[in-house]
C-alpha cells in the first residue's frame, strides 16, 4: 500500500487500480484501504471493482454485493472515480490448476483454490439495472460501466 500511495502522490496523470475493491468490506490484501482509494481518486484516477468471489467476500458474487462494493467506493472516492474490473475467468477448470499447483504464488489461507468464483459479464445488465433501481442516475451509471475508464484513457493515452 505504501509503494501504490507513493506512486499516487507522485503521479503528475491519473493513476488506475484496475481490479480491486474496497477493504472496508472486506479484509483481503487485494482489496484497498480507503486512505489509498482517496489518493487515487486525488489523482483523477479510478478504481475498477473486480468481481472475483474472494476479493468481494465470502467467494460471493452475487449481485447485491457487487453492488455495495460499488456504492462503497462511490462513497469514498466520488462517482468520477469507480469503474468495473470484472477480473473475469473464461476458463475456471485452467484456473483451478494453475492455483492447485502454485501454493507459494497463490496462498489458500487468502481463499485462493478450486471454485473461486466470478461476476460474468454478461451480468453487466443485472448490475446496471440495480444500480438504477438503487437510485443512480444513468450518467453515474454510464461512467462506472466504462466513461470512467474512458476520461483516463483519453487523458494518459496520447
Amino acid at each position: 500500500y505504501r509503494t501504490a500511495t507513493e506512486i499516487c502522490e507522485s503521479s503528475a496523470t491519473p493513476v488506475n487500480i484496475s481490479h480491486s475493491n474496497p477493504r472496508s468490506l472486506h479484509d483481503h490484501p487485494r482489496c484497498v484501504p480507503d486512505e489509498l482509494m482517496r489518493a487515487c481518486a486525488r489523482t483523477g484516477g479510478v478504481l475498477g471493482i473486480s468481481g472475483v468471489g474472494i476479493f468481494l467476500g465470502d467467494n460471493d458474487i452475487s449481485t447485491a454485493t457487487m453492488i455495495r462494493n460499488i456504492e462503497r467506493a462511490v462513497e469514498v472516492m466520488g462517482i468520477d472515480h469507480v469503474g468495473l474490473g470484472l477480473d473475469y475467468v473464461f476458463d475456471t477448470p485452467e484456473m483451478d490448476t494453475m492455483l492447485a499447483k502454485s501454493p507459494d504464488i497463490w496462498p489458500a489461507g487468502f481463499g485462493y483454490g478450486p471454485g473461486v468464483k466470478f461476476v460474468e459479464p454478461e451480468r453487466i445488465r443485472e448490475l446496471t439495472e440495480g444500480l438504477l433501481v438503487r437510485g443512480h442516475s444513468d450518467d453515474d451509471v454510464a461512467k462506472i460501466l466504462g466513461g470512467n475508464f474512458m476520461r483516463v484513457a483519453s487523458s494518459v493515452w496520447k
